[in-house]
């Protein structure tokens, strides 16, 4: 039997109630279609249009009773492991040479003389952070990271530099030298000098003589 459409007088036959369910179906496709058009037009841009990604730098801390270790960039190419021993007060920088595939530079200082303690009870918060400065021609030159060492009892903080030559980090040429302090000082009220007044620590090439 046919059947009467709503709100009409007409009778609906079998073969326009298919024509209905057609017409319903291939709406449907097309407007799923579309959609998924239009999100893959939202994920993809052209190159010009894409934000270019943010370089990463990575670093590191971990420490325990008697030790920190930290990591820091020394170069575009070049990252330094540091260690703090809290019992001697010797702080050592290694230099990875990722062309030489090995370690190709070393520096040390001891931060007792600028932070005090030492022993078994000293207790230390070792951190790098990126400082670069604008490649300049031959010697030496700070790296790309200082290391801050804090000595937690008596709250006093010290600042040091790498000095690297990047020329010999170019030709695996072996490294080695003094931390250059940097500046520093107690936490706790800490004061600024004046402007023009900060003058911190030359960086010195150590096989210069």
């Amino acid at each position: 039997m046919a059947a009467q459409l709503p709100g009409s007088s007409k009778v609906a036959t079998p073969a326009s109630r298919n024509q209905l369910i057609m017409v319903a179906s291939l709406t449907a496709v097309i407007s799923c279609a579309a959609l998924a058009a239009g999100f893959w037009c939202g994920r993809t841009t052209t190159p010009s249009q894409t934000p270019p990604p943010w370089p990463l730098m990575a670093a590191a801390a971990s420490s325990n009773e008697t030790m920190a270790v930290a990591s820091g960039p020394i170069s575009n190419d070049a990252e330094g492991v540091f260690f703090l021993d809290f019992i001697t007060g010797d702080l050592q920088c290694l230099v990875y040479y990722p062309r030489a595939g090995a370690f190709g530079a070393h520096y040390v200082t001891n931060v007792r003389q600028s932070l005090g303690g030492g022993g078994k009870n000293s207790q230390y918060i070792m951190v790098t952070g990126q400082a670069v400065r604008a490649a300049s021609t031959g010697g030496a030159q700070p790296a790309s990271s200082l290391v801050y060492v804090t000595d937690t009892n008596s709250g006093v903080f010290a600042a040091y530099a790498i000095p690297w030559d990047r020329t010999a980090e170019s030709s695996s040429r072996v490294q080695t030298g003094k931390m250059v302090y940097v500046g520093g000082g107690p936490i706790r009220n800490f004061q600024l000098n004046q402007t023009g007044q900060d003058k911190p620590a030359a960086i010195v090439d150590p096989n210069r003589k």
